[in-house]
């Protein structure tokens, strides 16, 4: 009777918000109450493919339903997963406009690890990937902003290595997004928000429509759309970013090398520099003062269309279709480049050509259908889809290179005036275009039923296959090509595809009454890079009813991206005066003032797939009804990691050339790195009963680091890089709400740790480089029922009007001289209101 009434207690405070507080619901509640309710669901969980009565598995996974997103107040997954102790923010799709896959993008990270390491499902199928990524792999992941946030019903977040069941990929985790079942009735939202300073304005629509009952009239329909716009926060607008000479806060000068009064390389302008222009280090132009965002702006739309179909009581018919498009277009500085007058080498910018313009759109098209249902006693589920991921770029007011020089060489333009004959200017512009391709063909297929009774239940298994095809095109024009666009980066073309093949099984044994094991191994077959088997083992051992143990392994694997095997040549532009870099080339170095350099980064075909092994070991215990707290250690090896030579490591081995006048460092992919981090996860959670005050609900979250650590080369050492630039020892949301009557209300705090002012690892940085001091954040958001279908919200994010905390690091070009880590923004205390009414 007492285990009874602890699982009931426990179904009403985590029922769509956490499982692991659900593993308290299992057994002999199992038991009673399935006799006494014959209607109760068997469900598929994250990181299982068997079927069960309850959402309890071995493996930690986190679930948050419509109630807690909704509680976040947030109008995007963007801003969702900021909410998420356990996921690594990195805004720079929101923040930097020349991030590898287009702006406004948005990918998951865990774990300390990149976005590749994190496998993105929708309703438990793969997504494809971002069309336009860089060669090293980054951006190479699903946009999660695809997703309308109107259609979920929850989020699934398995922290623990996944390829055991769903193969490549989820190495640091999987993040299912599960949209709405036999939804019946019209609801419409909306909203507007903005900043205290008056701009990035917000407005949202959201319309979901759902028709028809599953279970009485044999078929649903659901439909979706959302509508989301937000204006950019321009960089002089904000103290921190409106200039990038940041010695202001004791950090670097960040204004560019590249100035249109031309910085001859060895010393030298060749027209007087402007008095607020001058640096010893020669002119510097502040391209923070006009044009650049500090966030972009977004017009994104996205929608789902979900059809069922009852077959019959035991077989259901679905189909489902998500379409999202994104449009961004934004303008920066003219380019900045080397270009040469007589015989130096100049770094400079042609203001006449004027300011680059881009105009971007971003698309992603799903269709799935399959058929699931039970016979005789087996669940089965099959299901065949294709999913098309497409971006475009598409530039203006570029020079061509050979074009420009030619120019300046025969007198037609003078690069460091503004009143060139526009005849000759239009005849050196280019435009360039940059299309991409992304998709992914799919075909799965998976069984489970019991197979015998043992002392803890019903032992269970899973079988299953899987093949894939992966396809990707990714045209740059023939100048981007060939290099000749002045200031911008030369890409490379890809197009390429490749298969896999995967077969899997799983059983569930509960071989004792309070202990119940997990078991399950993955064979997948990847042409052109290999095959690879991948074994899972978790164990949940209950001694207490309040009480319980969890521990697992997992073996994984991350494929190489197609980009990073076949992506040809990347080259970027820099200038330093590092005396380590311009002593790999004595015979144009000059005196390292101002020194202009490329980063030559290439694919490699032979690549082989990054391999990890991940270990979970846990406990949850509930002393009272009311009150849950969980830890869990996570220690994650990876071998083979994908990455790129340090230009300290280039230089040293040699990896450098001067080409056509220009010095360039060597630097392409390679297995090379291995990976150690460890940490844990905590959970508190306390569920009041009525008060005269209302229902109180209070969580603390947290992700704690205790060891990053990273081996670049084989014969390197092992360094760490944890509470470095980017990487915060921990990360904690506490949330507190409380619901009254038709009112409700909820706090946020959010915080993030320290970090060392340096994207060195810990033992190369000098004593006394300067510490990022923590961060946090406090949200306030109301909701109140004026009547029955119609729901008033309002919110303060950011309540005390936060800036992010000055990072010399940030201010360099490198991580977009915005002044701060891009863990944050600077968008400052933000207004919301909105408004939700259901017709039906």
């Amino acid at each position: 009777m007492i285990e009874k009434k602890l699982s009931k207690s426990l179904r009403m405070m985590f029922a769509g918000t956490l499982v692991m507080s659900a593993g308290f619901m299992h057994q002999a509640a199992q038991a009673q109450e399935a006799k006494a309710d014959e209607k109760l669901q068997r469900v598929v969980v994250t990181g299982s493919a068997i079927k069960r009565v309850d959402a309890e598995t071995a493996a930690p996974v986190e679930i948050y339903s419509k109630k807690d997103i909704e509680r976040t107040g947030a109008t995007s997954v963007a801003e969702l997963v900021r909410n998420l102790a356990s996921i690594d923010i990195n805004d720079q799709g929101e923040l930097s406009a020349s991030s590898p896959s287009g702006s406004g993008t948005t990918n998951i990270k865990m774990r300390g690890l990149s976005e590749r390491n994190v496998l993105i499902l929708l309703n438990g199928r793969r997504l494809p990937t971002n069309a336009l990524a860089d060669g090293s792999g980054a951006g190479a992941a699903v946009d999660v902003n695809a997703i309308p946030l109107s259609a979920l019903e929850r989020i699934e977040i398995l922290k623990d290595g996944g390829s055991a069941i769903y193969g490549a990929d989820a190495v640091a985790g999987v993040m299912n997004f599960i949209t709405k079942k036999n939804y019946q009735g019209l609801e419409a939202k909306t909203s507007y928000g903005q900043s205290s300073r008056s701009d990035a304005k917000e407005k949202t629509a959201n319309l979901v429509y759902g028709y028809g009952d599953y279970d009485t009239q044999g078929f649903n329909v659901l439909a979706t759309v959302d509508i989301f716009k937000r204006d950019p926060i321009y960089r002089k607008d904000r103290d921190l970013t409106s200039s990038a000479d940041f010695r202001r806060f004791g950090g670097p000068d960040g204004r560019s090398g590249y100035h249109p009064s031309g910085n001859i390389v060895g010393g030298g302008t060749l027209v007087p520099c402007p008095a607020g222009d001058v640096s010893p280090e020669g002119c510097r132009f502040d391209v923070n003062k006009t044009l650049l965002t500090s966030t972009n702006g977004a017009d994104r739309a996205s929608g789902m269309l979900i059809g069922s179909l009852k077959i019959s009581d035991s077989i259901r018919a679905f189909a489902e279709f998500t379409y999202s498009e994104s449009k961004d277009d934004f303008s920066s500085q003219p380019a900045p480049g080397n270009f040469k007058v007589g015989n130096q080498t100049v770094a400079g910018r042609f203001m006449q050509m004027g300011p680059r313009q881009t105009n971007r759109k971003g698309t992603m098209t799903q269709f799935s259908t399959g058929l699931e249902g039970t016979t005789r006693g087996i669940d089965w589920d099959v299901a065949i889809g294709k999913g098309v991921s497409k971006a475009t770029n598409r530039d203006s007011n570029y020079a061509h290179y050979d074009l420009f020089n030619e120019a300046i060489a025969n007198g037609t333009i003078n690069p460091t005036r503004t009143d060139n004959p526009q005849a000759a200017v239009d005849k050196i512009r280019l435009t360039p275009t940059r299309a991409g391709k992304s998709e992914l063909t799919f075909f799965n297929a998976k069984a489970s039923a019991p197979i015998m009774d043992l002392a803890g239940g019903a032992m269970a298994y899973a079988v299953g296959v899987s093949y894939n095809k992966e396809t990707l095109s990714d045209q740059p024009d023939q100048n981007q090509i060939d290099g000749v666009v002045f200031g911008s980066i030369q890409q490379a073309a890809v197009k390429a595809d490749r298969n896999s093949k995967g077969i899997f099984g799983e059983l569930s044994i509960p071989f004792l009454k309070n202990v119940e094991a997990q078991v399950a191994l993955r064979y997948d077959d990847i042409s052109n890079v290999g095959s690879k088997t991948s074994p899972k083992l978790a164990l949940r051992y209950q001694p207490l009813n309040n009480l319980m143990f969890r521990g697992s392994y997992a073996g994984s694997y991350l494929a190489p991206s197609l980009k990073q095997m076949y992506g040809g040549v990347d080259a970027g532009a820099y200038t330093t005066s590092d005396a380590d870099i311009c002593k790999a080339f004595p015979s144009i170095a000059g005196n390292c003032k101002n020194f202009a350099y490329y980063q030559v980064s290439g694919s490699n075909k032979d690549l082989k797939p990054e391999t990890g092994k991940t270990y979970n070991l846990g406990v949850v215990f509930s002393p009272v009804n009311s009150f849950t707290a969980s830890i869990d250690f996570f220690k994650i090896n990876k071998k083979n990691e994908i990455g790129t030579l340090t230009e300290t490591k280039a230089i040293e081995l040699g990896n450098v050339e001067i080409k056509n006048g220009d010095a360039r460092i060597l630097l392409n992919n390679q297995n090379l790195a291995t990976t150690e981090v460890r940490g844990f996860d905590t959970d508190l959670r306390y569920i009041s009963p009525q008060t005269m005050f209302g229902k109180f609900t209070i969580r603390n979250a947290s992700t704690i680091y205790t060891r990053m650590d990273t081996q670049d080369t084989a014969t390197d050492p092992e360094q760490s890089t944890m509470k470095m630039f980017m990487n915060p020892k921990y990360r904690n949301t506490f949330t507190a709400s409380l619901e009254k009557d038709n009112m409700s209300g909820t706090l946020v705090i959010r915080t993030t740790g320290d970090m060392i002012d340096s994207p060195l690892r810990r033992d190369e940085v000098k004593p006394g480089t300067r510490t990022i001091p923590s961060h946090t954040e406090v949200d306030l958001t109301g909701q109140y029922v004026a009547m029955q279908n119609l729901t008033f919200t309002a919110g303060i994010k950011n309540l005390f009007d936060k800036m992010p905390p000055f990072s010399a690091t940030g201010a360099t070009n490198q991580y977009g001289t915005l002044g701060f880590a891009q863990l944050y923004n600077v968008r400052g205390r933000y207004f919301y209101i909105g408004a939700g009414y259901k017709f039906m």
